[in-house]
């Protein structure tokens, strides 16, 4: 069943990037959200990402009011908002997938939908909806959507109190109402599951290789076919793993960022770049950088755009280093994604969360094992991984990057422990 809702993005003559939220029966966007990502999330500078992600948690909210009959608007206008039981109703809502929230009919239960309140806690477990966690998004999904929402709310609310004279006595009690909302939303925030088995983390060394040597243009578990596919996707991968990088950094790479005399690549933000044809830009999120090149990758990228990339028409009409078959364009982020679909399908050792962002953490692995066998001090090791990331003095990314790396130090230094407390004791006997 199609969607009632869509975010679209239009591109300005400038080369912004903007998304709007659509309802697909009219094609025009909806009035409300558009002026609240201009006013709240746009006038931010915000990435055109994160104003698409904030729509997406609008349009969520947008049709739990549609199937359960909420007017926010006359809400507010009445000084009032959210029922406690419709605040737990979008809780569960918001932890559905989109597929099941596009139905007409979502089987979500509702408190406003009980015949009457349960009087035993028998009865409040009966009429309780069965949560089993299957088919339910992230935890932190989950939340996302409610802090977008609540940040619409809060918008709405204000510009609503913002109406009223400040002598009107409603004004005073909207605002109560408000941020009565606004908490309950707060306190049920979905959590994260709590173990570290959820979070994203870098390729086993072993795996790691069998992924390499899966992705040789003379491998038979190829997946692709076609000289240019099997060699470009193969540098890319490199690329990937080589310098840690962003799969929107590495897909807006141009050949004259890379210079084959000093082996080096610079890696700029072009945030809403005019001659960058692709509606979804890939980007860097963080500061440029110039990043060395490995002889042998910048040999082989040389090769490529010299050979390969030049061989493909359309290629010639701009500078992005890696091209879609046939048409030469420049590759799109969804063509990236289903280049690593394929690849997790041909080998079964990799894990089923591979993506590009995979193979970011497993840089971040192996930078750390370098700096461990360089005895690199810890400040140090701290300020060099954030210049080779992009990201600012202040950055606490790398805590998130370096979660594999902390474990196993932290399993050795046990083990190393418990073996020299047992010694300890068999010597005392």
């Amino acid at each position: 069943m199609d969607a009632k809702y869509a975010v679209t993005t239009v591109v300005f003559q400038t080369g912004e990037r903007f998304p709007v939220l659509i309802e697909r029966g009219v094609g025009l966007p909806l009035f409300v959200p558009t002026v609240f990502v201009l006013s709240e999330v746009r006038a931010r500078n915000l990435a055109a990402h994160t104003i698409e992600q904030v729509l997406r948690a609008v349009a969520i909210f947008q049709l739990y009011c549609d199937n359960f009959g909420i007017d926010v608007g006359t809400r507010l206008t009445d000084g009032q908002l959210l029922t406690l039981a419709e605040i737990d109703g979008l809780v569960r809502y918001c932890r559905q997938p989109m597929a099941k929230l596009h139905c007409n009919n979502p089987k979500v239960a509702s408190w406003s939908t009980l015949p009457k309140l349960p009087r035993s806690l028998e009865q409040l477990r009966e009429a309780m909806p069965r949560r089993s966690g299957v088919n339910e998004v992230d935890p932190s999904t989950a939340s996302m959507r409610l802090c977008y929402i609540r940040r619409y709310l809060d918008w709405l609310s204000r510009s609503e109190i913002l109406k009223l004279k400040a002598s009107d006595s409603r004004r005073a009690a909207l605002d109560k109402v408000a941020g009565t909302t606004l908490d309950a939303i707060t306190a049920r925030l979905p959590r994260g599951r709590g173990t570290n088995n959820t979070w994203r983390e870098g390729m086993e060394p072993e795996v790691f290789d069998s992924m390499l040597a899966v992705i040789e243009r003379d491998s038979s578990n190829n997946p692709w076919t076609g000289e240019h596919a099997r060699e470009r996707n193969a540098l890319m991968v490199l690329w990937l793993a080589s310098l840690g990088l962003r799969r929107g950094e590495l897909l807006g790479v141009r050949v004259s960022d890379i210079n084959f005399q000093s082996n080096e690549v610079m890696i700029p933000r072009r945030a809403d770049d005019p001659d960058d044809p692709r509606r979804e830009q890939p980007n860097a999120k963080t500061s440029d950088r110039l990043l060395p090149l490995d002889e042998n990758l910048a040999q082989r990228t040389h090769r490529y755009i010299v050979g390969l990339r030049r061989g493909i028409k359309g290629a010639r009409s701009h500078e992005f280093l890696f091209v879609a078959n046939g048409s030469g364009a420049p590759l799109s982020l969804s063509a990236l994604n289903k280049i690593f679909v394929a690849l997790r399908s041909r080998c079964g050792e990799l894990p089923a969360s591979l993506c590009p962002h995979v193979l970011r953490h497993t840089w971040n692995d192996r930078f750390s094992e370098q700096m461990d066998l360089a005895q690199v001090p810890e400040e140090q090791e701290k300020r060099l991984r954030r210049y080779l990331q992009g990201w600012s003095e202040t950055s606490t990314s790398p805590e998130v990057y370096t979660r594999r790396h902390r474990r196993e130090a932290a399993k050795k230094a046990s083990l190393e422990l418990q073996r020299r407390m047992m010694g300890s004791e068999t010597d005392g006997n």
